[in-house]
C-alpha cells in the first residue's frame, strides 16, 4: 500500500487518483459507512438550510453530522497537518465573504467554517494527548469546552464542541475509564445548545412541534452515543463492485463533496434565492 502511495507521482492523473482513493484499502470498512452516513445527514441539512427556507425537520437531521465527522476525527489517531484542508476552508471562507449579503465585514468572515475547525482539531491533537491525563484534570477541561462553546461558535462553526466531540473519541479509542462519561456529557451538551438554536430562529412554534424537535434530538442522542460507544474499525465485504466503489469515493472524499456541495449551495442562494 506504501509503494502505492509513493509512486502516485509517476502515474497518469486518473490512475494516482484511483490508487490514492484505496490507500486505505479496496474494501468498505466502517470508517466509510459512518462518513456516508455523515454525508448524507450533511447534505440534508444544507438542502434544508439552503433550499427549503431553513427546514426546521431537515436541519434536525442534520444535527448528526458534525457528531460523526468530529469523532471520526478524535477516534482516527492521526493528526497530522494537512494543508488541502486548510486550503479547501480558506477558499469556503472566501466564497461566504463574497456572496454574503450580511453588512458587516465581522458578519461576513464569521464563523468559520466546519474545516477550518477540522484544522484546528488535528493541530491539538497533533500535541496533546487526552488520553494520558487523568479524570480529575479531564472534567476540569471537558467543563471549560462546554462552557465556552456557545461564545466560541461566534468564531468558528459549532465552537468548541468539535474538539470535544474529537476528545471523547480518542478516550475511547484509548479505552480511558472517563471516555463515555466524557461522550455523553459533550453530546447532550452539543444537543442542548442546537435545541435553543431552534428555538432561537423559530421562537412561535408550537408546543407540539417542540416536543417533537426534543424526540428527534433525544433520539439522534442516543444512536451517535450508541455508535460511539460500539464503534470498531471494521472491513466489510460488498460483492456489489459499483456500489463498493461508489462508497469508497464518496467517503474517501467527503471533505472535497463538503466544499464543493457547500460552495455550490451558497452561490446558488445569493444569485437565485436572495
Amino acid at each position: 500500500m506504501d509503494r502505492g502511495i509513493a509512486s502516485e507521482r509517476t502515474l497518469p492523473p486518473l490512475q494516482a487518483s484511483a490508487r490514492g482513493v484505496y490507500r486505505y484499502g479496496s474494501q468498505i470498512n466502517s470508517h466509510d459507512l459512518v462518513k456516508i452516513l455523515a454525508i448524507l445527514t450533511m447534505i440534508i441539512d444544507n438542502v434544508g438550510l439552503f433550499l427549503m427556507y431553513d427546514n426546521i425537520w431537515m436541519r434536525v437531521i442534520g444535527r448528526m453530522a458534525p457528531l460523526l465527522f468530529f469523532y471520526l476525527a478524535g477516534y482516527s489517531g492521526s493528526y497530522k497537518f494537512k494543508y488541502q484542508i486548510l486550503a479547501l476552508g480558506i477558499a469556503l471562507s472566501l466564497i461566504k465573504f463574497f456572496v454574503s449579503d450580511d453588512p458587516g465585514l465581522i458578519e461576513r468572515i464569521f464563523p468559520l467554517n466546519i474545516l477550518i475547525n477540522f484544522v484546528l482539531i488535528k493541530a491539538v491533537l497533533n500535541r496533546f494527548d487526552p488520553a494520558k491525563m487523568r479524570s480529575g484534570s479531564l472534567i476540569l477541561l471537558l467543563a471549560v469546552l462546554v462552557l465556552a462553546s456557545e461564545e466560541a461558535s461566534t468564531y468558528i462553526q459549532y465552537g468548541s464542541f468539535g474538539l470535544s466531540i474529537a476528545i471523547g473519541a480518542r478516550l475511547i479509542n484509548t479505552r480511558h475509564p472517563f471516555g463515555k462519561p466524557w461522550l455523553v456529557i459533550s453530546t447532550a451538551a452539543y444537543l442542548l445548545l442546537q435545541l435553543d438554536s431552534f428555538l432561537f430562529v423559530w421562537p412561535g412554534m408550537p408546543t407540539q412541534v417542540i416536543l417533537t424537535v426534543i424526540l428527534a434530538l433525544a433520539l439522534i442522542f442516543a444512536l451517535s452515543l450508541l455508535l460511539f460507544f460500539k464503534y470498531q474499525l471494521r472491513t466489510f465485504t460488498v460483492k456489489c463492485n459499483w456500489l463498493r466503489t461508489i462508497g469508497i469515493y464518496v467517503s474517501r472524499y467527503s471533505l472535497q463533496i463538503y466544499f464543493f456541495h457547500l460552495a455550490a449551495f451558497q452561490i446558488i442562494q445569493s444569485i437565485f434565492i436572495t
